[in-house]
């Protein structure tokens, strides 16, 4: 309505700023996607954040706006992490009357990938967060080796292909699922056979949710800390007992979405504001890494130029929770506690395994395993060998 396009008090500026950095804190890499991508020449063995880098600096304060972004950040770390070069492909769908349009990358595998079984192409499926790249995946597709196509891209609105959604509204669930079925389509035409997937976060959740309703596109699962709803909607769900906070949380997602819907430059300054070096860090070190070495300088503003580069509507849409699977649990457990549609595994970060044994019983209770490496919510960042071990045990068990 019109009050919620007024502009904001500088009070109610600083406390949104506040609060949606705190929000992060919990849910940040999903769905905070941090980036890996080993810089040459370090050694294989060593994640971005372990990195030393000459082509990005590390200057911004907390209450500075982001310094500008000169380079595409997504395909600098794609280049970074020696995983090769790889073919750009375009993809066009219509999904609900919208025309959507990505772009994926494909690593191609060895001579013998179109003959071996065991060599089915893996889709790296980024999830939608606050901080989302397809270069994420970069280090584990490496760790999984080269002997079968890997696939590389983000979903529509996110990374790369965060221009194919320009308006908040687009950002709705049934977009997500009703493109990855196409897209699964897609690729199972393009191959000549059913693919594997590797997900994250709430990408996960889409990709079961597609699956259903095509399991012959996709050959099994491999879904790393899925999850359902995200920062905010987490606080809403702890505090349902509350009076007062489920109240409150509506009212904060209301706030942040009229202020990112603020014309330029109102808007861009709102998100601007959210992507200091603080709000990064705090929420690496509260749940994205465990190990707190590993959140250096260098991996703060790779992860910093993720969340400010490109558009903010997705962004905005993952704070708020517009794309959020299942924003209640029990409805997740109603959609998939009869089992899954194809093969599928979980695999959790040892800091954070408590909280998905709890969330995610309903997968479990139906035979999914769940495979507990070290880290925490981006493993397959922090842990890439230990991730990509378990993925391909599991893959080849599904021969």
């Amino acid at each position: 309505d019109a009050r919620s396009k007024r502009p904001m008090p500088h009070g109610a500026c600083m406390e949104l700023r506040y609060l949606t950095q705190l929000s992060q804190g919990r849910e940040f890499g999903d769905d905070g996607n941090l980036a890996t991508a080993r810089w040459a020449p370090a050694p294989a063995s060593l994640s971005m954040s372990r990195r030393r880098s000459s082509t990005v600096m590390v200057g911004s304060s907390a209450l500075e706006a982001p310094p500008a972004v000169t380079t595409n950040i997504h395909d600098e770390q794609l280049k970074a992490s020696g995983i090769g070069t790889g073919e750009r492909k375009t993809f066009r769908c219509d999904v609900d009357g919208r025309p959507l349009k990505i772009t994926y990358d494909v690593f191609a595998g060895g001579d013998d990938a179109s003959s071996s079984k065991a060599a089915a192409p893996t889709l790296f499926l980024a999830t939608p967060s606050f901080v989302p790249s397809r270069a994420t995946f970069a280090d584990l597709a490496n760790a999984m080796g080269s002997s079968s196509p890997a696939i590389l891209t983000e979903l529509p609105g996110y990374g790369l292909n965060d221009g194919t959604l320009t308006e908040l509204d687009a950002y709705q669930p049934s977009l997500f699922r009703g493109f990855l079925k196409k897209f699964f389509a897609h690729l199972q035409g393009e191959f000549g056979t059913g693919i594997n997937v590797v997900s994250a976060g709430h990408a996960a959740f889409y990709a079961l949710d597609a699956v259903k309703e095509s399991p012959s596109d996709v050959r099994a699962m491999f879904l790393i800390n899925p999850t359902y709803r995200g920062p905010l909607t987490t606080i809403k769900m702890k505090q349902k007992d509350n009076a007062v906070v489920p109240a409150l949380v509506d009212a904060l997602c209301g706030g942040i979405a009229a202020a990112y819907q603020l014309p330029a430059p109102l808007g861009t300054a709102v998100h601007a504001s959210q992507c200091s070096e603080a709000s990064i860090k705090r929420a690496m070190l509260s749940h994205v890494y465990e190990d707190p070495t590993n959140v250096t300088p260098q991996a703060i503003e790779i992860n910093r130029q993720f969340a400010a580069q490109g558009e903010r509507w997705g962004k905005c849409a993952f704070l708020v929770g517009r794309t959020d699977p299942y924003p209640v649990r029990e409805d997740a457990a109603a959609a998939h506690g009869s089992g899954t549609a194809v093969p599928t595994a979980v695999c959790v970060g040892a800091k954070e395994e408590e909280i998905f044994k709890k969330d995610l019983s309903f997968l479990t209770d139906q035979g999914v395993p769940m495979i507990v490496t070290p880290g925490a919510q981006r493993n397959f960042v922090e842990y890439p060998e230990q991730v990509a071990k378990a993925a391909l045990e599991f893959f080849s068990k599904q021969q």
